[in-house]
């Protein structure tokens, strides 16, 4: 009988500060952190002490404190220290049996062939959605008395803070898990629920006393009206109702953008022409709720069809532009001469960084295959009457994901618009699962009994 190979002291730790570097392969090819528009944004707000109206301060505040204003390193660097840790987590408890190398191996394989390094190596929240997926599995699953629970907790504190979007996101996901899960066992509320309640909080304090508005998200109307003008009902209600509805959008009705991005973020907007976001905002929310009572059925076809083209739409890397106008510029303004130069040198600012399309391709199909059997094992487990603990567990894991993913396309799609980068966030998850699926399946295999004949 082969002896149980001990645990190397320190392994763990060790292996997943390889696997962070390796999580960030992306970032070291291109010389520096990757960046997208947005990222700009995150940089000035707390560097030049402003509160833009679009999001929140606290991945800026993020940002300053990983970095102390001089560099964009440590904020990535802590990113993928969090996914690899959470990986590992999530790993451990639906493979008990799993040692660090067999970590070691999912993570290198979800960084080379899944979207997870092109997301966490970008100075942007965005990874914050999948590591709260991953640490509300981790506090649902876990067994009764687990320790370690404290660092999932914080996870989703976190990520409710840094992006508007994992608000309803998560809500969704303890409507649609807990009360079936409470059914059949106890659940950790206090560890689930409390950390949303302090991340509403949080946002809905720094929004009363910076603007004046009571409301975690005061501008979320903002962009429903985006893309009610994109998907068009919004313009068949100022067509209607202006000019007698008095409305300072009703002068630009005719010259609105064809699209919501270009409401939302050109300077020629008629959303800036005709005041801004923050003094409209009274307005955009009575245009918006107008447009939902008298088109009801245009606006559920529209966020339908938004829903169902954000949950196909992936892309690894999407988005690496060098961003002159935007970030280029807020480098440039406030980091070190050094940080600017290091950008300045980098393959993006240079036009060189792009996803090879062999790459983006295998991502795409792992992806899609990992999709298939993250549905399918969620499926068979829902059906199943007896599971042994480990497939119900990773049963129930799968069925997360599968929300998250819909979730995620649901509020991204039908808020912002589809777009490659929103789902792109979230699909290594579909690769994770899919190889614990396999794993799962290759030790059921392995298990069974086989005849013997003489």
């Amino acid at each position: 009988m082969r002896a149980r190979r001990r645990p190397v002291p320190g392994a763990d730790a060790m292996m997943i500060g390889v696997a962070a570097a390796l999580i960030l392969w992306p970032a070291l090819v291109n010389g520096y952190p990757l960046i997208f528009s947005d990222t700009g944004t995150y940089i000035s707000q707390m560097m030049e002490r402003h509160l833009g109206w679009d999001r929140p301060p606290f991945y800026s505040l993020l940002v300053l404190a990983a970095g102390l204003g001089r560099s964009l390193w440590p904020v990535i660097a802590g990113q993928g220290l969090l996914a690899a840790a959470l990986i590992r987590a999530t790993h451990r408890l639906l493979a008990p049996g799993a040692g660090w190398p067999d970590s070691a191996l999912l993570l290198v394989m979800l960084a080379a062939g899944s979207s997870l390094s092109w997301t966490a190596a970008q100075v942007m929240p965005d990874i914050f959605t999948p590591l709260m997926v991953l640490a509300f599995a981790i506090l649902v699953l876990a067994p009764q008395g687990a320790a370690g629970l404290i660092v999932p907790a914080m996870v989703i504190g976190l990520a409710i803070l840094v992006h508007l979007s994992n608000m309803p996101i998560y809500a969704g996901l303890c409507l649609c898990v807990l009360p079936l899960r409470a059914l059949r066992q106890r659940v950790r509320w206090r560890p689930l629920l409390l950390p949303f309640l302090l991340g509403i909080a949080g946002l809905t304090a720094v929004n009363a006393i910076a603007r004046g508005r009571i409301s975690p998200s005061p501008y979320g109307g903002t962009f429903l009206l985006a893309r009610l003008i994109e998907n068009g009902p919004a313009r068949t209600t100022l067509a209607h109702d202006c000019p007698k509805a008095g409305w300072a959008l009703c002068a630009y009705r005719g010259d609105l953008p064809r699209t919501a991005d270009g409401f939302l973020w050109r300077a020629d907007s008629p959303l800036y022409r005709a005041g801004g976001p923050r003094r409209l905002i009274d307005q955009t929310d009575a245009i918006v709720r107008r447009t939902i009572v008298e088109h009801p059925a245009a606006v559920l076809g529209a966020a339908i069809r938004d829903f169902g083209l954000q949950l196909v739409i992936f892309s690894p890397g999407s988005g690496l532009r060098p961003w002159y106008a935007t970030a280029w510029q807020t480098i440039r303004r406030d980091l070190p001469q050094t940080a600017y130069a290091a950008y300045l040198a980098s393959r993006q600012a240079r036009g060189r960084m792009a996803v090879p399309p062999l790459l983006a391709a295998f991502v795409q199909a792992l992806a899609v295959g990992g999709m298939g059997l993250t549905c399918g094992f969620a499926l068979y487990a829902a059906a199943a009457r007896r599971l042994r603990p480990e497939a119900a567990s990773l049963g129930l894991f799968c069925r997360i994901v599968v929300l998250a993913l819909a979730g995620n396309a649901a509020v991204t799609g039908a808020l912002s618009g589809p777009h490659a980068r929103y789902q792109s966030r979230m699909v290594w998850l579909t690769v994770l699962a899919g190889w614990l699926v396999l794993r799962q399946i290759q030790a059921g295999c392995r298990s069974r009994p086989t005849s013997n004949t003489t």
